[in-house]
Parts: structure tokens; sequence; C-alpha cells
């Protein structure tokens, strides 16, 4: 063996390998760097008392101090058990800064239990709780039902919809540990103590936020504060406003395409535009009866997009404040009113087949009116609840604020969808009862609307993708890039809509039917393509992401 004189580094490293265990060099490395200020490594992390009233819990975030290691993505995930691909905390970056002097920033975010949560406000089920003593966003898992809506209210993308356990799931700031004054997992798990958990008053947010003024003073290049008041407060010496930016600030990307939501939607307003249609027409009870079918086709999809549908019945709880709650009810109104409708509009027929419920209605009592006059006034009743239910499944989507959500662009898609399938659908149905004239007249009324539809979205798609200045640049930028077989399927099935509505409007060869059932065909196919990308592309602005390659 060499003399201690001789002994080379490795040789040394040996020795005292054979002395010390790892952990005995550790408590050896702290009593020598850490013993004199143990307050400066630990006392900070936590505040010193509990919120006080007005006030709330909230996250801290100093950005210089943060690395990017993610180790609080992997405390968290291993406190709360969380599955292989869910995480409640990400890691971002921005970048920015002049040419001669640019800087990358990474930026830890979670849930940042919003003064006015738009999970919680959007919540059809009440399954959100905003604690009033901590400020705390709680999701209460046994409520859910796994419609996902929160994940749309949210600008922050922070709920998790878990497909496995088929409810949505997110960070509670660990508030078991907190309530025993220990720090959430995230906060302990970072080894730079850039995250902490501090005291923020819920009035000077509100102040700070709905003046319009503090735009950029939450974080550069994240959603707009005011939607929904954040309390996460992000510090650093460098300035970071102006020409800061996420690192994939200009990345498309897909959304969940909601196909059971895409059906519902096309299908409920279908039926709409039918019995919009039976007030122009208000003899006919096969327009009534088709119209009712696919009010029942669009009503079935829509349970389907729900992760616990048998706790569906508890989706009108919110109604104070969802409107994904007045869809429900709005609904529940516009099914019994069209049923109503459709049965005295067929009651004719019944009572001539069935004599002995002619029997049963004359021994009606002499208050009830004749039940024949009562046929169209629920018709145009069942017309206008219907528009009325277009009118809140627009506001399920505006309300996110989401500026591809927008009113312009979800009413105009949705009441768009109502004249057109209305008018396409009733035409192919008189062409079927071989009433020509109203076969073509409807067939007239929805070219123009396809082609002023068409139009519309086409100019709006290409003006967006001119100016990158636009809101809904990236949502045009995916379609063209992330879904390029998309604007050829759109631009084939318009066309063909087109010529078979004009064969239909020309009754060529005799073949009305025919032509008519292929222009319902292709447009139908068309409108649930529009709204798959309704959906699809739909992604708002988000926290900054990771770097795209």
């Amino acid at each position: 063996m060499p003399s201690e004189n001789n002994l080379t580094v490795i040789d040394a490293l040996l020795a005292e390998q054979r002395t010390l265990t790892a952990v005995e060099r550790f408590s050896q490395h702290h009593d020598r760097n850490g013993q004199a200020a143990p307050e400066k490594l630990y006392s900070a992390l936590m505040p010193a008392h509990s919120p006080r009233p007005g006030e709330q819990y909230a996250f801290q975030v100093d950005l210089d101090a943060c690395s990017g290691c993610k180790a609080c993505v992997a405390g968290c995930h291993s406190l709360n058990g969380l599955e292989e691909n869910e995480t409640w905390r990400e890691v971002g970056f921005l970048h920015g800064g002049e040419a001669e002097k640019p800087f990358q920033q990474t930026v830890t975010t979670a849930c940042h239990h919003c003064v006015d949560p738009g999970c919680l406000n959007g919540c059809p089920v009440k399954a959100y709780d905003k604690d009033l003593e901590t400020g705390i966003v709680k999701h209460l898992d046994d409520q859910c039902i796994g419609c996902q809506y929160c994940v749309m209210m949210c600008p922050y993308e922070v709920p998790k919809y878990s497909e496995k356990l088929g409810i949505v799931r997110k960070c509670d700031m660990c508030v078991s540990r907190l309530a025993v004054g220990e720090a959430p997992a995230c906060v302990q798990s970072c080894p730079n103590g850039a995250i902490k958990i501090t005291l923020v008053n819920q009035s000077e947010i509100r102040t700070q936020f709905q003046n319009g003024a503090a735009k950029n003073s939450f974080l550069a290049d994240s959603p707009n504060p005011k939607i929904t008041l954040p309390t996460t407060r992000y510090l650093s010496k460098r300035a970071l406003t102006g020409m800061v930016f996420a690192a994939d600030h200009n990345a498309p990307r897909l959304d969940n395409p909601h196909w059971p939501l895409v059906v519902m939607l096309v299908f409920t307003q279908a039926a709409v535009g039918m019995f919009l249609a039976a007030t122009i027409v208000p003899t006919t009870p096969v327009l009534l009866l088709a119209g009712f079918a696919l009010l029942n086709i669009g009503l079935m999809a829509a349970p389907l997009h729900l992760g616990q549908p048998l706790k569906a019945w508890r989706a009108f709880l919110g109604w104070r404040t969802s409107w994904l709650s007045r869809e429900l009810i709005g609904f529940n109104q516009f099914a019994p009113l069209a049923a109503a409708a459709t049965a005295l509009a067929w009651l004719p027929f019944l009572v001539e087949n069935f004599p002995k419920l002619g029997d049963l209605l004359q021994k009606l009592p002499a208050w009830v009116p004749p039940l024949d006059k009562l046929q169209l006034p629920l018709t145009l009743g069942a017309a206008v609840v219907g528009l009325g239910c277009v009118f809140v499944s627009g506001m399920v989507y505006v309300a996110t604020k989401r500026a591809c959500w927008s009113p312009r662009y979800s009413f105009g898609n949705f009441f768009g969808t109502t004249l057109l399938l209305g008018a396409t659908f009733a035409a192919v149905t008189f062409a079927v009862l071989g009433k020509i004239h109203f076969a073509q007249s409807f067939a007239v009324a929805a070219l123009v609307v396809r082609t002023a539809l068409f139009v519309w979205r086409r100019l709006e798609l290409c003006a967006a993708l001119k100016n990158p200045a636009s809101p809904i640049h990236l949502n045009a930028r995916a379609i063209r890039e992330l879904l390029p077989r998309i604007m050829p399927a759109r631009m084939a099935l318009f066309v063909a809509s087109i010529i078979f509505g004009l064969l239909t409007i020309a009754n060529v060869g005799g073949m009305i039917l025919i032509w008519a059932g292929a222009s319902t065909l292709t447009t139908l196919l068309s409108e649930i393509i529009a709204r798959y990308v309704f959906f699809a592309t739909g992604a708002g602005k988000k926290m900054p992401g990771g770097i795209v390659t």
C-alpha cells in the first residue's frame, strides 16, 4: 500500500470511504456549512401565521432561484400518488432580452388558487370549493362527474382529467400538510428554495388585476390575470416584461376534440332548425318527428362525454354560475316541449288508427282547450326555447374567454349550423313526402346559408393566417399545419353539397329525393368536421410551456 505522502487522489478517496459512510459525510458537510444559519434554509418556506380575514395562502416563486430541475414536479407526483402522465406542477421556459444579451428563464407553475376561480364558477355539480379560511381551491373528487368543463374554464390548464378514474383532479396546495404546519411537497422538494408559501390580500389582488392596468404584471406571455385573478406571485430581478416570450409562444397545438360534444351540438342544433322550419310549414308531422329524432340522438350522445355518467343528474346544481348547468336546464325544457308538439302533430293519425284513443279524448273536461289548437303554439314555443338553448350552448364556450370561442365565432358557428341543417333536413323531409315545392324552397334557403357560412369561415381563417397579431392566429395555423386534410375535405364537401343543392332545386331527372339526400349527407358531414375543428383547434393562451422541437 502506498505511503501517506505518495497517496493519489483515488487512494485518498478510497481511504475516506472506508471510514465514513455517505450519510456521515453529508452530516459533516452540513455541520460545517449549514449549522450556523438554519433559519436561512428553512424558516422562510411558510408564513409566520395563518391567514387573517381577507387573506389567503398563495405560492410565491423566485424565478431567479429556479433552475428547472423539476424536483418540485417529482415531489408533487410522488406525494399525491399521481398517474404516470399526470402532473399538477409543471416547468416551462421564458426567453427574451436583447440580441447581444439574451436570457432564458425557467418557470415552475401549478394551480394559482385564484380569487375568482374559473374552475369553480364553471363546474355544474359544485365539485370545487374555495376554503373561506385558507383561500385554497379544493376539488371534491366524489362530487365530480368528469365533464371536463373546468379544464376549459381554467385559462392555465390546471385541472387534469384522469381517464382511469373518470374525474378531474388538481393541486390542493397539500392542504393536509399545511394544516399541521408543514410546507407542500413542491415547496420542500425545491433544492434552491425557489417556491414558498406566502399570504396575499384578496382585495388587493382584485384591485390590482381588475383595473386592467396590470395585464402583464402577473407573468409575461401568460393568460390575462383579469379572467380569474390568480394569487401566485412571481419574483425576479430581471425585467420580465416587453419582449419576453414563452418557449412555445409560436407553437400551434391541438386540443381534445370531445367527439360526444361534437355529435350533441350538431344534432341538437339541427333539431332546433327543424322545429323552426315547422313553424313555417306547421302541418307536417313528419318534419316534427324527424326533428325530435335528431334531438334525441344529440341528447343521448351528451352523457358519453362524462367520466361519471350516472351522476349526470346533479349537473343542474351549479346553475347560479355555470353555463353548462343552464344548458342542461334549457334542454330539459326544450325536450318536453318538442315531444308534446310532435305528439299533438301526430294526434289525428293516432285517433284515426286507434279509435279508443279518440273516445278517451272526448271524455276530457270541458275546460281543456281543443288539443289540435295547441299544436302550433307548442311548436312555436319549442322553436323559441330551442333557439335559447343554442344561445346557452354558445355561452358555455364564450364563458371560457378563449379567443377562438369568442361570441363572434361561437354564435356565428352555432346559429349558422342551426339554420343550415334545419333547412337542409327540412328539404329532404319534404322530398320524402313528395312535397316538391317545399323541398325546393328549403333547398334554396340552405344554399344561401351554406354559401354565406362557408365564405365567412374561409375569410376568417385566411385573415387570421395572414395576421400574426390576430388572437386566433395560432388556432388558424393549427388547422393548416396540424390538420392539413381538413381544409381540402371541407372544400370538397362544400362543392358537393352546392352541386347536390342545385340539382335538388332543379329537380333534375325527377330524382329530387336522391339529390336532397346527398345534399343533406354532405352538409351534415361538413358541419361535423366544422364542430370537430371548433374543439380540436380551440386551445387558448396558457402558462409558458417547454421548448418545442
